[in-house]
């Protein structure tokens, strides 16, 4: 899933959408997770996805700020084998927030979307650039960034607060709980997106 020439675009899975509720444009949280590792959207496991997911809505629900140094301090990147293995989220000894969305993603790879930037300028949209520059990587990275957690000296007070509030919780959380409470958040609050894909 390289670089080609035509018009500027990346690839999705059909699953983010249909099973995560992820939605386009990708929100600034999801946008800074992967500029941070350094991937493309496809690069990252759908499991690691609905992590990014319910996070946000789990915040959202808490009235937290969703604060990616936050959720780095609980999960650690594990990288599949190069040059085209997938990246996926691991809570490590201490565990992450979330269960698994499946035990087995199979054959998610054989779905996908092909999204393209048809007549985008880059200096004026804003759903998909910054500045004149992708919010993310759009295409496969041959050589992403891994992490093991944040350094907590890293974090400001309120996000010490925020992971020690997390850390309190019954963990592991689980995650189609979590990702089923959103819809109702977003009618309570009037936020569906207008780039809203499936319902």
């Amino acid at each position: 899933m390289g670089k080609s020439t035509g018009s500027l675009h990346f690839y999705v899975y059909q699953c983010f959408f249909r099973d995560l509720g992820v939605r386009l444009p990708f929100t600034q949280f999801e946008c800074d997770f992967l500029n941070y590792i350094n991937a493309a959207p496809s690069q990252l496991h759908p499991n690691s996805w609905d992590f990014l997911r319910a996070f946000q809505v789990l915040c959202t629900m808490l009235g937290m700020e969703v604060s990616l140094r936050v959720f780095l301090s609980f999960y650690q990147l594990k990288s599949g084998v190069p040059p085209y293995g997938v990246l996926s989220l691991n809570g490590g000894k201490d565990g992450g927030l979330f269960t698994l969305y499946s035990q087995s993603y199979k054959n998610y790879r054989q779905e996908f979307f092909w999204v393209a930037l048809v007549d985008v300028d880059p200096s004026e949209d804003g759903a998909f650039y910054f500045g004149g520059l992708p919010k993310f990587p759009f295409y496969w990275c041959p050589d992403p960034s891994g992490f093991n957690r944040v350094d907590p000296s890293q974090l400001t007070a309120p996000e010490v607060a925020a992971v020690e509030d997390l850390k309190a919780l019954p963990r592991p959380l689980d995650v189609k709980l979590i990702l089923s409470l959103e819809s109702s958040l977003h009618r309570g609050r009037g936020l569906e997106s207008e780039y809203l894909l499936f319902s």
